[in-house]
Protein backbone atom coordinates (compact mmCIF):
# COMPACT_ATOMS: atom_id res chain seq x y z
CA UNK A 1 0.00 0.00 0.00
CA UNK A 2 3.16 2.43 1.01
CA UNK A 3 4.33 1.62 -2.23
CA UNK A 4 1.11 2.16 -4.25
CA UNK A 5 0.73 6.00 -2.45
CA UNK A 6 4.36 6.69 -3.73
CA UNK A 7 3.76 5.88 -7.01
CA UNK A 8 0.28 7.82 -7.07
CA UNK A 9 2.33 10.79 -4.89
CA UNK A 10 5.07 10.60 -7.81
CA UNK A 11 2.12 10.54 -10.86
CA UNK A 12 0.39 13.90 -9.36
CA UNK A 13 3.83 15.51 -9.19
CA UNK A 14 4.52 15.16 -12.38
CA UNK A 15 0.90 16.31 -13.85
CA UNK A 16 1.49 19.50 -11.27
CA UNK A 17 0.76 22.96 -12.97
CA UNK A 18 1.02 25.69 -10.17
CA UNK A 19 -1.22 28.70 -11.74
CA UNK A 20 -0.04 31.64 -8.75
CA UNK A 21 1.88 31.99 -5.74
CA UNK A 22 1.51 34.59 -2.88
CA UNK A 23 3.33 35.39 0.28
CA UNK A 24 2.12 35.90 3.84
CA UNK A 25 1.02 39.18 5.32
CA UNK A 26 4.54 38.57 7.76
CA UNK A 27 6.74 37.76 4.72
CA UNK A 28 7.67 34.32 6.22
CA UNK A 29 5.73 31.63 4.49
CA UNK A 30 4.67 31.48 0.34
CA UNK A 31 1.26 29.81 -0.31
CA UNK A 32 1.15 28.16 -4.04
CA UNK A 33 -1.81 26.64 -6.06
CA UNK A 34 -2.20 24.02 -8.44
CA UNK A 35 -4.28 22.18 -10.92
CA UNK A 36 -6.05 20.01 -8.63
CA UNK A 37 -7.77 22.39 -6.49
CA UNK A 38 -4.75 22.26 -3.77
CA UNK A 39 -2.65 24.84 -1.18
CA UNK A 40 0.33 24.33 0.14
CA UNK A 41 2.15 26.41 2.43
CA UNK A 42 5.69 26.90 2.48
CA UNK A 43 7.94 28.11 5.39
CA UNK A 44 10.68 30.30 3.79
CA UNK A 45 12.68 31.05 6.66
CA UNK A 46 12.84 27.24 7.33
CA UNK A 47 14.27 26.82 3.62
CA UNK A 48 16.90 29.58 3.36
CA UNK A 49 18.49 28.34 6.58
CA UNK A 50 22.21 27.74 6.26
CA UNK A 51 21.39 23.96 7.78
CA UNK A 52 18.20 23.49 5.69
CA UNK A 53 17.28 19.65 5.14
CA UNK A 54 14.97 18.55 2.15
CA UNK A 55 12.52 18.44 4.08
CA UNK A 56 12.51 22.20 5.13
CA UNK A 57 11.75 22.68 1.20
CA UNK A 58 7.93 20.64 1.22
CA UNK A 59 5.06 22.21 2.74
CA UNK A 60 4.47 23.20 6.22
CA UNK A 61 0.94 22.85 5.32
CA UNK A 62 -1.23 21.59 2.64
CA UNK A 63 -5.19 21.66 2.05
CA UNK A 64 -7.78 21.04 -0.69
CA UNK A 65 -9.06 24.50 -1.17
CA UNK A 66 -11.02 24.11 -4.50
CA UNK A 67 -12.66 20.68 -6.18
CA UNK A 68 -11.63 22.28 -9.28
CA UNK A 69 -8.04 23.64 -10.48
CA UNK A 70 -6.83 27.22 -8.45
CA UNK A 71 -6.14 29.25 -11.16
CA UNK A 72 -5.40 32.64 -9.00
CA UNK A 73 -4.62 33.66 -5.79
CA UNK A 74 -3.57 36.63 -3.40
CA UNK A 75 -2.38 37.75 -0.24
CA UNK A 76 -4.14 40.97 1.48
CA UNK A 77 -3.17 41.29 5.73
CA UNK A 78 -5.68 39.01 6.52
CA UNK A 79 -6.84 36.69 4.24
CA UNK A 80 -5.35 34.79 1.29
CA UNK A 81 -7.92 34.55 -1.07
CA UNK A 82 -8.09 32.12 -3.96
CA UNK A 83 -10.37 31.82 -7.05
CA UNK A 84 -10.32 29.00 -9.92
CA UNK A 85 -13.00 27.38 -11.88
CA UNK A 86 -15.54 27.36 -8.79
CA UNK A 87 -16.18 30.05 -5.95
CA UNK A 88 -13.85 32.60 -4.56
CA UNK A 89 -12.62 31.40 -0.96
CA UNK A 90 -11.15 33.34 1.66
CA UNK A 91 -9.02 31.89 4.27
CA UNK A 92 -7.76 33.38 7.10
CA UNK A 93 -4.08 33.84 7.44
CA UNK A 94 -4.03 33.04 11.53
CA UNK A 95 -6.16 30.06 11.02
CA UNK A 96 -4.18 29.00 7.97
CA UNK A 97 -0.75 28.87 10.16
CA UNK A 98 -2.25 27.46 13.03
CA UNK A 99 -1.75 24.18 11.72
CA UNK A 100 -4.10 22.04 14.15
CA UNK A 101 -6.98 21.12 11.26
CA UNK A 102 -7.11 21.73 7.57
CA UNK A 103 -8.79 25.33 7.40
CA UNK A 104 -12.38 25.96 6.46
CA UNK A 105 -13.05 29.07 4.01
CA UNK A 106 -14.38 32.62 6.24
CA UNK A 107 -16.06 33.36 3.17
CA UNK A 108 -16.77 32.33 -0.48
CA UNK A 109 -17.91 34.88 -3.28
CA UNK A 110 -19.76 33.53 -6.22
CA UNK A 111 -19.59 35.69 -9.72
CA UNK A 112 -23.56 36.99 -10.33
CA UNK A 113 -23.43 35.40 -13.56
CA UNK A 114 -23.67 31.87 -11.46
CA UNK A 115 -27.23 32.45 -9.68
CA UNK A 116 -28.44 32.65 -13.56
CA UNK A 117 -27.14 29.60 -14.23
CA UNK A 118 -25.52 26.45 -13.37
CA UNK A 119 -22.32 27.20 -15.08
CA UNK A 120 -19.99 29.20 -12.54
CA UNK A 121 -17.50 31.44 -14.75
CA UNK A 122 -13.61 30.75 -13.80
CA UNK A 123 -11.66 33.25 -11.83
CA UNK A 124 -8.66 33.73 -13.83
CA UNK A 125 -7.46 36.53 -11.63
CA UNK A 126 -7.47 38.46 -8.52
CA UNK A 127 -6.72 41.69 -7.34
CA UNK A 128 -7.09 43.69 -4.36
CA UNK A 129 -6.89 47.71 -3.53
CA UNK A 130 -6.27 48.34 0.27
CA UNK A 131 -7.67 51.89 -0.56
CA UNK A 132 -10.74 50.80 -1.35
CA UNK A 133 -10.91 47.50 0.50
CA UNK A 134 -11.92 46.55 -2.83
CA UNK A 135 -11.41 42.79 -4.85
CA UNK A 136 -11.19 42.68 -8.33
CA UNK A 137 -11.87 39.47 -9.97
CA UNK A 138 -11.24 38.99 -13.82
CA UNK A 139 -13.50 35.72 -14.94
CA UNK A 140 -13.93 33.86 -17.98
CA UNK A 141 -17.40 35.40 -18.59
CA UNK A 142 -15.33 38.35 -19.96
CA UNK A 143 -16.22 40.64 -16.93
CA UNK A 144 -14.16 42.31 -14.10
CA UNK A 145 -16.31 41.83 -10.67
CA UNK A 146 -15.68 44.01 -7.88
CA UNK A 147 -16.38 42.85 -4.55
CA UNK A 148 -16.82 44.54 -0.92
CA UNK A 149 -15.56 42.46 1.11
CA UNK A 150 -17.03 43.70 4.26
CA UNK A 151 -19.96 43.29 2.79
CA UNK A 152 -19.19 40.40 0.33
CA UNK A 153 -21.07 42.06 -2.12
CA UNK A 154 -20.22 42.58 -5.50
CA UNK A 155 -20.74 46.22 -6.01
CA UNK A 156 -19.92 46.78 -9.85
CA UNK A 157 -19.21 45.21 -13.26
CA UNK A 158 -17.00 45.93 -15.62
CA UNK A 159 -17.85 45.02 -18.94
CA UNK A 160 -16.58 45.01 -22.40
CA UNK A 161 -13.81 42.84 -23.42
CA UNK A 162 -15.59 40.02 -26.32
CA UNK A 163 -13.47 36.87 -24.25
CA UNK A 164 -11.82 35.49 -21.37
CA UNK A 165 -10.20 37.54 -18.88
CA UNK A 166 -6.55 36.71 -18.32
CA UNK A 167 -4.77 38.85 -16.21
CA UNK A 168 -5.38 42.21 -13.80
CA UNK A 169 -3.32 45.08 -11.92
CA UNK A 170 -4.12 47.93 -10.44
CA UNK A 171 -3.07 51.75 -10.97
CA UNK A 172 -4.04 52.86 -7.44
CA UNK A 173 -2.89 56.52 -7.64
CA UNK A 174 -5.21 57.63 -10.55
CA UNK A 175 -8.08 54.74 -9.60
CA UNK A 176 -7.99 52.23 -12.23
CA UNK A 177 -8.18 48.96 -12.67
CA UNK A 178 -6.04 47.20 -16.00
CA UNK A 179 -7.24 44.28 -17.82
CA UNK A 180 -5.72 41.94 -20.46
CA UNK A 181 -8.14 39.04 -22.02
CA UNK A 182 -8.08 36.80 -25.17
CA UNK A 183 -9.47 38.76 -27.15
CA UNK A 184 -6.02 40.85 -27.87
CA UNK A 185 -6.81 43.85 -25.89
CA UNK A 186 -5.56 45.59 -22.53
CA UNK A 187 -8.33 47.94 -21.09
CA UNK A 188 -8.33 50.63 -18.11
CA UNK A 189 -10.69 51.00 -15.86
CA UNK A 190 -11.73 54.28 -14.06
CA UNK A 191 -12.87 51.93 -10.82
CA UNK A 192 -13.86 54.93 -8.67
CA UNK A 193 -16.45 56.75 -10.76
CA UNK A 194 -19.00 54.71 -13.20
CA UNK A 195 -16.38 51.56 -14.33
CA UNK A 196 -16.19 52.87 -17.15
CA UNK A 197 -13.47 52.13 -19.77
CA UNK A 198 -10.91 54.99 -20.41
CA UNK A 199 -8.28 53.66 -22.21
CA UNK A 200 -7.51 50.63 -24.66
CA UNK A 201 -4.52 49.07 -26.34
CA UNK A 202 -4.50 46.41 -28.50
CA UNK A 203 -0.60 45.57 -28.86
CA UNK A 204 -1.80 43.38 -32.08
CA UNK A 205 -2.36 46.42 -34.27
CA UNK A 206 1.59 46.90 -34.32
CA UNK A 207 3.73 45.44 -37.14
CA UNK A 208 6.67 45.00 -34.55
CA UNK A 209 4.65 43.34 -31.83
CA UNK A 210 2.06 41.40 -33.49
CA UNK A 211 2.91 37.27 -33.76
CA UNK A 212 0.06 35.76 -35.96
CA UNK A 213 1.20 32.32 -35.55
CA UNK A 214 1.34 32.59 -31.54
CA UNK A 215 -2.67 34.91 -31.49
CA UNK A 216 -3.33 37.43 -30.34
CA UNK A 217 -4.48 36.96 -26.53
CA UNK A 218 -3.06 38.74 -23.72
CA UNK A 219 -1.83 36.70 -20.68
CA UNK A 220 0.06 39.53 -18.29
CA UNK A 221 0.31 42.80 -17.48
CA UNK A 222 2.11 45.18 -14.82
CA UNK A 223 2.42 48.23 -13.87
CA UNK A 224 5.30 50.28 -12.53
CA UNK A 225 5.67 51.64 -8.70
CA UNK A 226 4.78 55.08 -10.66
CA UNK A 227 2.75 54.38 -12.91
CA UNK A 228 3.84 55.56 -15.62
CA UNK A 229 4.78 52.50 -17.67
CA UNK A 230 2.73 49.83 -18.58
CA UNK A 231 4.10 46.32 -19.92
CA UNK A 232 1.65 43.81 -21.77
CA UNK A 233 2.35 40.07 -23.85
CA UNK A 234 1.35 36.63 -24.61
CA UNK A 235 0.57 36.14 -28.08
CA UNK A 236 2.28 39.70 -29.35
CA UNK A 237 5.49 40.25 -28.06
CA UNK A 238 6.04 41.88 -24.90
CA UNK A 239 6.18 45.76 -25.25
CA UNK A 240 6.59 48.87 -23.00
CA UNK A 241 4.10 51.39 -23.00
CA UNK A 242 4.05 55.15 -21.87
CA UNK A 243 0.62 55.50 -20.04
CA UNK A 244 0.30 59.47 -20.32
CA UNK A 245 0.82 59.36 -24.29
CA UNK A 246 -0.26 55.49 -24.79
CA UNK A 247 2.33 55.44 -27.26
CA UNK A 248 4.56 52.19 -27.43
CA UNK A 249 7.96 52.91 -26.46
CA UNK A 250 9.94 49.08 -26.96
CA UNK A 251 9.31 45.87 -27.67
CA UNK A 252 11.03 42.98 -25.91
CA UNK A 253 11.45 40.32 -28.22
CA UNK A 254 11.34 36.44 -27.38
CA UNK A 255 10.82 33.32 -29.32
CA UNK A 256 7.93 32.21 -26.97
CA UNK A 257 5.08 33.54 -25.29
CA UNK A 258 5.09 35.65 -22.24
CA UNK A 259 2.49 34.96 -19.51
CA UNK A 260 4.39 36.71 -16.36
CA UNK A 261 5.56 40.22 -15.65
CA UNK A 262 6.64 42.36 -13.63
CA UNK A 263 8.53 45.30 -12.50
CA UNK A 264 11.47 45.57 -10.46
CA UNK A 265 13.94 48.39 -9.80
CA UNK A 266 14.85 49.49 -12.74
CA UNK A 267 14.37 46.09 -14.50
CA UNK A 268 11.63 44.48 -16.03
CA UNK A 269 11.38 40.47 -15.27
CA UNK A 270 8.85 38.36 -17.65
CA UNK A 271 8.88 34.42 -18.03
CA UNK A 272 6.58 32.10 -19.90
CA UNK A 273 6.78 29.34 -22.17
CA UNK A 274 10.12 28.31 -21.88
CA UNK A 275 11.98 27.43 -18.83
CA UNK A 276 13.70 30.84 -18.47
CA UNK A 277 13.53 34.07 -16.77
CA UNK A 278 14.23 37.19 -18.77
CA UNK A 279 15.56 40.41 -16.79
CA UNK A 280 15.45 43.63 -19.40
CA UNK A 281 16.33 47.44 -19.39
CA UNK A 282 12.60 49.58 -19.56
CA UNK A 283 14.28 50.54 -22.86
CA UNK A 284 14.05 47.26 -24.41
CA UNK A 285 17.26 46.09 -24.00
CA UNK A 286 18.06 42.71 -22.58
CA UNK A 287 20.46 42.21 -19.38
CA UNK A 288 20.45 38.55 -18.45
CA UNK A 289 18.17 35.47 -18.82
CA UNK A 290 18.29 33.15 -15.77
CA UNK A 291 17.49 29.14 -16.10
CA UNK A 292 14.21 27.88 -14.04
CA UNK A 293 12.45 24.52 -13.51
CA UNK A 294 9.34 25.08 -15.13
CA UNK A 295 8.70 24.36 -18.72
CA UNK A 296 6.28 26.70 -18.84
CA UNK A 297 6.48 29.63 -16.41
CA UNK A 298 2.62 31.14 -15.17
CA UNK A 299 3.69 32.97 -12.09
CA UNK A 300 6.11 35.11 -10.64
CA UNK A 301 5.69 37.14 -7.50
CA UNK A 302 8.50 39.21 -5.46
CA UNK A 303 8.17 39.24 -1.28
CA UNK A 304 8.41 42.35 -0.25
CA UNK A 305 6.67 42.02 3.19
CA UNK A 306 9.90 41.04 4.47
CA UNK A 307 13.44 42.85 3.66
CA UNK A 308 15.48 39.39 5.07
CA UNK A 309 13.32 36.98 3.26
CA UNK A 310 13.02 39.44 -0.27
CA UNK A 311 13.06 36.53 -2.11
CA UNK A 312 11.65 35.91 -6.21
CA UNK A 313 9.54 32.70 -6.03
CA UNK A 314 8.49 31.71 -9.90
CA UNK A 315 5.94 28.34 -10.66
CA UNK A 316 4.45 26.73 -13.55
CA UNK A 317 4.46 23.21 -14.86
CA UNK A 318 6.02 21.61 -12.42
CA UNK A 319 5.58 20.49 -8.91
CA UNK A 320 8.61 22.34 -8.26
CA UNK A 321 8.54 26.37 -7.06
CA UNK A 322 11.98 27.62 -8.03
CA UNK A 323 12.97 30.46 -5.18
CA UNK A 324 15.65 33.22 -6.11
CA UNK A 325 17.64 35.14 -3.54
CA UNK A 326 18.97 37.59 -5.25
CA UNK A 327 17.22 37.00 -8.75
CA UNK A 328 20.23 35.98 -10.59
CA UNK A 329 20.47 32.18 -10.10
CA UNK A 330 18.41 30.03 -7.82
CA UNK A 331 19.00 29.01 -4.72
CA UNK A 332 16.54 26.40 -3.98
CA UNK A 333 13.07 24.48 -4.99
CA UNK A 334 10.29 24.05 -2.65
CA UNK A 335 8.24 21.20 -4.10
CA UNK A 336 4.54 20.65 -3.87
CA UNK A 337 3.92 17.67 -2.42
CA UNK A 338 1.84 16.22 0.47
Amino acid sequence: MAADSQIYQKRLELHTIVFAVAFSPCGNFLAACNNFGQIAVFSITSALAPDASSDKKRPVIFFQGHSNPIYSLISTDKFLISGGSSEIHGWRWDEILDKTEAPSPAWTLQPPAARASLDIPETNALVFSEQEDTLFSGCGDNNIYMWDLESGTCKNTLSGHSDYIQCLTLRTKHGQCVSGAEDGTVRLWDYRTKGSMTDMIEPCKNEDIHRPHLGSWIGCVAVDEGEDWLVCGGGPSLSVWHLRSMNCTSVLKTASSQQSALFHDDLILSAGSEPTVFHWQINGDPKTHVPCTPNSVFTMQINDQSPKNKVLAVGGCSADIDVFTNFGYKALSFKFSQ
